[in-house]
């Protein structure tokens, strides 16, 4: 067993846990449930050997077990999946899945062997059923892909104890399905399995055992014959949870906001068109890979187009760079914010001030801190950031609050339009609801807001207009009582042979 025994950890005065003990026992997939801050990837990180403990320890085997470092964990077979792909975008992939551990050959004169290090790469990847190219760079990975490429690094490893943060947020339906057969192999194999997901319904589906984490506190724990989800979400917040259901007014006006026309790359999507309207929430909706982020990435200057036009409001601004668009009143908040969204390893002020350094007051050529502090500080308290002080790097935060300072930075620009790429992923069940609030406060503003979400509640819940994308066109437009979660699936996986 590997054991967490009364762990602390805290950030300069904010105590992130608070003396909690887990057990992850062998031939068990255990799940760890709570609000973003709560202190589950913290816990993971410290079992890890990512992070250190303020007080407490850890056992392995009822023996003392500490970690300084990853490299000590990978030696004690523990491995952490994380939340966001941690793959070296020059390197190849096989060369990003032997980082730290390349094989040799030859005793006199040890050289790398190549042919080795591909041969096991492809074999690891095949162990899981993935069908990808070692040999190419690792930044050509789809987002879903890489965090696919990090399951199979711990395969690699020989590690017994894969902790999985979050490995589900950027992946198909069937691409969780294909991950969960693959993660109950390893726990009929007798290894250990920890997870950490924001999806309830997945979470009934493959835990063996759940432990609830409030505010940095351990506050239940129950095995399978026992798990409720109503006890489990409000044992999460708090509180009573409620089923929101979807919204009964619009603000949407009959004043065009953002009009596509005809709209193509040449590789991923062809002949787009659409006309979002002042105050209207319109959503696309598709499986991973179906176009939608290369469409906005098109539309936002990004990617470049081969065909078409696109309009804000009056203005044509079709080919200008995302800089302009930004300027002419459009952002993009985009799906993978560690690698486009924000960076990282700046403050939480620095990040939420970087879309708007003009606007922030400056003293013979350097930024005003003061005022950039000020800015910083109304952004954190108006979407509720959960953080030791706006000094603090972003690094720092849990995903769910990385994705409010990410949001928080774009919306303070007070755009006309506002693409949205799956804007909770990451996000507990208590914060989601917070962003769609906030975002139903933008639109009743009058910012028309696109998209672009893999979770169908989601979609149903914040949506005017829904427009269904297969296969790189629109295939589908629903609107009103045709917005229900079996109307929407339908509409694209019905094309892909599926049963919504």
């Amino acid at each position: 067993m590997l054991n967490a025994h009364d762990i602390t950890k805290s950030f300069g005065s904010v105590d992130v846990l608070r003396g909690v003990r887990l057990s992850l026992r062998p031939g068990c997939i255990h799940t760890l449930m709570g609000e973003n801050g709560a202190g589950k990837s913290t816990l993971f990180k410290i079992m890890s050997g990512i992070l250190q403990p303020s007080a407490g320890s850890l056992s392995l085997e009822g023996k003392p077990l500490r970690l300084e470092s990853p490299l000590v964990a990978h030696r004690n077979g523990i491995y952490l999946v994380p939340q966001e792909p941690a793959l070296m975008a020059e390197l190849s992939v096989a060369e990003t899945m032997f980082v730290g551990q390349l094989p040799t050959n030859g005793r006199v004169l040890p050289r790398i062997d190549w042919a080795g290090l591909r041969r096991s790469a492809s074999e690891a990847l095949g162990a899981l059923g993935l069908d990808i190219d070692v040999g190419q760079q690792a930044r050509r990975l789809s987002i879903a892909q890489a965090q696919q490429v990090e399951c199979a690094k711990a395969l690699l490893r020989g590690c017994r104890f894969i902790l999985f943060d979050e490995p589900t947020s950027p992946l198909t339906t069937h691409e969780v399905e294909h991950l969960f057969s693959i993660m109950r192999k390893l726990r009929d194999d007798g290894c250990t399995l920890g997870f950490i997901s924001h999806r309830m319904d997945e979470v009934l589906e493959i835990s063996d055992e759940i432990s609830v984490l409030r505010d940095g506190n351990l506050v239940d724990e129950v095995t399978r014959p026992k798990f409720d989800r109503v006890r489990l979400m409000s044992r999460m917040v708090g509180r009573e949870m409620q089923v929101i259901p979807r919204r009964t007014w619009s603000a949407a006006k009959d004043v065009p906001a953002l009009d596509v026309e005809g709209l193509s790359d040449g590789k991923r999507f062809a002949d787009v068109r659409f006309t979002l309207h002042e105050g209207e929430i319109l959503g696309l909706a598709g499986l991973v890979g179906a176009g939608r982020t290369e469409i906005a990435e098109t539309i936002f200057g990004i990617r470049a187009r081969s065909a078409g036009s696109v309009r804000l409001g009056s203005e044509n601004i079709t080919g200008l760079t995302p800089h302009a668009i930004i300027r002419k009143g459009l952002v993009y908040a985009p799906e993978d914010r560690a690698r486009y969204g924000a960076v990282l390893p700046m403050s939480i002020a620095e990040n939420l001030t970087s879309g708007r350094l003009d606007r922030v007051r400056q003293r013979m050529g350097l930024i005003d801190r003061g005022h950039e502090a000020a800015i910083s500080s109304d952004t954190v308290k108006q979407y509720r950031v959960r953080c030791v002080g706006i000094g603090q790097a972003l690094a720092r935060l849990s995903g769910g609050n990385q994705q409010k300072v990410v949001f928080g930075k774009w919306m303070g620009l007070a755009p006309k339009v506002a693409i949205l790429d799956e804007p909770t992923r990451g996000v507990d069940v208590g914060a989601k609801d917070e962003i769609y609030e906030l975002i139903e406060g933008l639109a009743r503003e009058g910012m028309a807001i696109l998209v672009i979400s893999s979770e169908m509640e989601e979609l149903v819940r914040l949506c005017d207009r829904i427009l269904s994308v297969y296969e790189g066109r629109i295939v589908a437009e629903l609107r009103g009582q045709q917005i229900t979660p079996e109307i929407v699936g339908h509409s694209y996986l019905s094309r892909a042979g599926v049963a919504a």
